[in-house]
């Protein structure tokens, strides 16, 4: 960085400051360089195409599994419902099997005790 600093610029000008140093070497070095960004100066480092060509598969291939995922989440809740609904089914008829069971007992129990 220092000998960006001290060198000249590309069209002869003046040397370049600290900070335009500093931002071209982050620009060169680092993928997104935060700091470009908080001294407000533009990203100097264009992306090449097969960067962004590299990125834009990566973010189908992201997409196809968040898709994939958000589908068998999907699946996985409407098996969780109908299981639910199945478990609910069961105790009701559990609930009318034992409200007979406890009249016949109650029956038997009457004519026991007489």
């Amino acid at each position: 960085m220092e000998n960006k600093a001290s060198q000249p610029t590309e069209d002869g000008q003046e040397s370049n400051s600290a900070t335009e140093a500093i931002a071209e070497v982050l620009a060169k070095n680092t993928k997104k360089p935060r700091f470009l960004q908080h001294v407000r100066i533009q990203h100097v480092h264009a992306r090449s195409s097969v960067e962004v060509a590299t990125e834009k598969r990566d973010n189908v291939k992201l997409r196809a599994h968040v898709d994939t995922l958000t589908k068998l989440l999907k699946e996985s809740e409407e098996a969780r419902i109908r299981e639910d609904d199945e478990h609910k089914k069961r105790d009701e008829e559990n609930m009318k099997k034992q409200v007979v069971v406890d009249a016949k007992l109650d029956f038997l129990l009457m004519h026991v005790e007489m």
